[in-house]
């Protein structure tokens, strides 16, 4: 059921402990440990469940040797939400029963004490779905993370104050909500004002001498470099900013991954996989959104609107358009076929002059659709040809080991 702890795993960056997390409630911690003969043991689980709420993702925080500490995207919902959700609509009234906020939380596992405890939650931006740790203060960062949400990336970590308090009366809410540390995304021209873009997933690339990246990626297949800005003046740097900047259009993926080599891997949703080479990866004239525009825009929107209509109000206003275009800053160097989602299927001798029948696939969606054609048999790839003086009378393996027996005869 969706309570069975598995579909989501993270683990401590210094591999002293993993998270083990179900879609609803349960979370287990396994603390790592080695007996006396190096052997790598798991300890029994400690729970860290949570009922009514409902996990988008959780990622490990790069926390030093201090205790570990897992972050943890969440939904809380009363008992009287449970059937009566629906979403609040573009003026910010509700055409119902509201969804729940979406909420950060932190777990702590205390290594001294063998416990763990939910030390720290805040609210995120509507429609968050996806998050990813930010190298911590041993490789030069600030920790905390980055969370992807409908139009939005924001920077959140335990010592930032307090920016979310959207519903206290007594606070100036635009003063707020100008304190957060989040960007708009650049938007495509044609796509529809009232329409969001929802961020699906986000990843940080480590570089030689403390330096990193990250790479965050619409459903819509937009790749966006992300710049995070930091005040190296205190210890550990502090976030000031962030800056998003379009790097490429690739098909939509549930994974991205860069290798220290250059190379970019996309594992996409539907069609085939991709491997990737950067071109070049400084972009003065990509379009770019950074969040002191937007925080200055945020501080002036109208007091009228709800607390997240502002977030799309200045979302589409703000953020600057492109159309998408051919590949710029990347290049294709390799395919790797997936015949994910099959939409069809026929088996039959097709071609004519073939013994075995074929199976033919529709696969892919959209752009990315095609039909395959699957032959019995393995294919073969020739390494090598070498021309014979005259008619071989046959054919004979020789060992090419040096040490063994009769290897003298080659």
């Amino acid at each position: 059921g969706i309570d069975n702890g598995g579909q989501y795993v993270a683990s401590d960056p210094k591999g002293r402990a993993i998270l083990i997390a179900a879609v609803e409630k349960r979370k287990l911690v396994y603390v790592l440990n080695r007996d006396a003969s190096g052997k790598p043991t798991i300890a029994s689980p400690l729970e860290a469940n949570r009922g009514r709420a409902i996990t988008l993702g959780t990622v490990g925080i790069d926390n030093g040797f201090d205790n570990p500490i897992f972050a943890s995207l969440e939904m809380q919902y009363d008992a009287d939400q449970q059937d009566s959700m629906q979403p609040e609509d573009t003026n910010g009234g509700a055409k119902g029963t509201q969804l729940p906020e979406t909420q950060l939380a932190y777990y702590e596992l205390d290594l001294g004490l063998n416990h763990v405890s939910r030390r720290w939650a805040t609210t995120t931006l509507q429609g968050a779905c996806c998050l990813a740790a930010v190298p911590g203060a041993a490789d030069g960062g600030p920790g905390g993370v980055l969370v992807g949400s409908e139009d939005w990336l924001e920077y959140l970590h335990d010592t930032m104050e307090d920016q979310t308090s959207a519903g206290d009366s007594n606070h100036n809410k635009n003063a707020i909500l100008s304190k957060r540390i989040c960007c708009a995304l650049p938007r495509r021209r044609l796509h529809p004002k009232e329409k969001t873009t929802l961020v699906t997933h986000i990843t940080v690339h480590r570089q030689k001498k403390s330096k990193f990246f990250a790479l965050a990626q619409t459903e819509l297949g937009d790749l966006f470099k992300i710049t995070i800005q930091l005040d190296t003046s205190v210890e550990p740097p502090k976030v000031v900013g962030l800056e998003a900047a379009l790097l490429d259009t690739l098909p939509a993926a549930t994974s991205i991954n860069v290798s220290k080599m250059g190379y970019l891997f996309a594992a996409v949703e539907t069609g085939d996989h991709y491997l990737y080479q950067f071109q070049r990866f400084d972009l003065p004239d990509a379009p770019k959104c950074g969040s002191k525009d937007c925080q200055d825009a945020l501080s002036k929107v109208e007091e009228s609107l709800s607390y997240w209509s502002k977030f799309r109000s200045v979302a589409t206003k703000l953020a600057p358009t492109f159309d998408p275009t051919d590949l710029n800053n990347l290049r294709k160097v390799h395919m790797l076929e997936n015949s994910a989602p099959t939409t069809g299927v026929m088996i039959g001798e097709l071609a004519g002059d073939e013994v075995s029948p074929q199976i033919y696939l529709m696969a892919g969606r959209g752009p990315t659709s095609a039909m395959k054609v699957i032959r019995h048999g393995v294919s073969i790839t020739e390494l090598a040809v070498s021309d014979l003086p005259g008619v071989p009378g046959g054919i004979f393996t020789v060992s090419d080991n040096s040490g063994s027996e009769g290897s003298d005869s080659k």
